[in-house]
């Protein structure tokens, strides 16, 4: 999720008429059929000028569409950077198959420096799970700008992808796949160099929540996927794991209201790529009754929304028997991290032990299995943090280091995993 779905639980107020909301029987999607259309000079004003974008190949990260994207917000006016919406071809990570999938690109104003602009991979964070939850679709990049600008302000060129299935038609969302967010960051960067700009093939990658979950899923698959681009580092801030025990949680009735809402999704996107799955095995009451609502993302009545999922109780979601107990844990952890890959390049990952979304306890398995792989991380655990108050003071420096050559902190999961065990 995000520094949002604590706080975006409570704060997702933006206005939508770009889509209605697909229900739960949305189907799957069409055959992947490429375009053919191979030239588009997409016409951009301002600074800085841009040359015609590539659209000469059909492979991961290459473009189907470019257009601007109209200044809709005072913090998109003010940094003097060029957006666009794009829309990319990437890869499922659930069953390897071609997709397409939307981004929001920013290019900095002024001239790049030797090389082009370096780029941030950005993890976005959860606004739902249907099309119409894509930030790009609107122009004010709702819940995303200010973080974006951050970047552009120092020099960054940013590709933050609105994950498979939101954004473009006739793709299903996978939920908290850790590899098709990965596959889908990477790509993302990928696009952003064919955009025209002069563009570094050196990123780095930021993401919180969902977001953490999608750039620690790159670094993952980085060395197997990412190749001709040069990852220096990664921050993954509250990443959003492995929620497999939200089916034990949901089971024993202990569901904070964020994880019911998170369980929601989960949910109906499990439904869509596994056909066997009955929902209503897992769903009940005020929840099942106003299933449409909760899925509603960036709603047109946001009270309305809030109201209803102020009305869900943990016995909406309680599972009909302890084989779909078992059944829901085992398919959500075939989508979380670590699985089963080492991450060499510098990672920082940041938690709190507060945080109302994801349980401390079922976060630091995660971070002990990838300690065990032997993964590069700089772990920063926050005592009485929660879900979006973690320090980000860190992020810029850090970053800025990585770009300079300057080498990262050691990893201190040995000492992580001493302080963890003298508890």
């Amino acid at each position: 999720m995000t520094a949002l779905l604590a706080g975006s639980l409570a704060a997702l107020a933006v206005a939508s008429s770009v889509s209605a909301c697909t229900s739960g029987t949305q189907t799957q999607p069409a055959p992947y059929v490429p375009p053919t259309i191979k030239t588009f000079a997409a016409p951009f004003e301002g600074k800085p000028h841009l040359a015609p974008p590539d659209m000469t190949d059909d492979g991961p990260g290459s473009l189907v569409s470019v257009e601007p994207i109209s200044s809709g917000a005072e913090l998109l006016d003010e940094d003097g950077a060029t957006y666009m919406r794009v829309v990319y071809r990437s890869t499922s990570g659930i069953d390897g198959t071609p997709t397409e999938v939307s981004a929001a690109i920013a290019i900095p104003a002024g001239t790049p420096p030797p090389g082009g602009w370096p780029v941030i991979g950005f993890g976005q964070g959860t606004k739902g799970v249907l099309y119409k939850c894509a930030s790009s679709l609107f122009p004010n990049l709702p819940k995303q700008a200010w973080s974006i600008a951050q970047f552009i302000k120092n020099g960054y060129a940013v590709a933050a992808s609105d994950f498979q299935g939101s954004g473009v038609k006739g793709y299903s969302h996978p939920f908290l796949d850790a590899k098709t967010y990965g596959y889908n960051v990477i790509d993302s960067v990928r696009a952003a160099r064919r955009v025209g700009a002069d563009i570094s093939d050196k990123w780095m990658s930021y993401g919180h929540s969902a977001g953490g979950l999608a750039v620690w899923g790159a670094a993952e698959v980085e060395p197997e996927y990412g190749q001709g681009l040069d990852l220096l580092g990664t921050i993954s801030m509250a990443p959003a794991a492995d929620i497999s025990e939200l089916a034990d949680a949901a089971w024993n009735g202990t569901l904070t209201n964020a994880q019911r809402v998170t369980l929601v999704y989960a949910l109906q996107s499990l439904s869509w790529f596994e056909p066997e799955m009955n929902l209503d095995d897992f769903r009940s009451g005020v929840t099942a009754e106003n299933w449409d609502l909760i899925l509603n993302c960036i709603p047109t009545d946001f009270d309305e929304v809030a109201r209803v999922w102020e009305t869900m109780v943990n016995e909406d979601l309680k599972p009909r028997t302890y084989e779909n107990v078992e059944w829901l844990r085992e398919r959500l952890a075939s989508r979380a991290i670590p699985n089963m890959r080492r991450i060499d390049t510098p990672t920082v990952v940041a938690y709190g032990t507060d945080d109302e979304l994801y349980n401390q306890e079922w976060f630091e398995r995660a971070l002990s299995r990838a300690c065990a792989l032997g993964s590069n991380l700089e772990i920063k655990k926050e005592p009485g943090k929660g879900h979006a108050d973690l320090d980000q003071a860190f992020v810029m420096g850090w970053l800025n280091d990585r770009l300079a050559g300057v080498p990262a902190p050691p990893s201190n999961c040995a000492e992580w995993e001493e302080r963890e065990l003298l508890k």
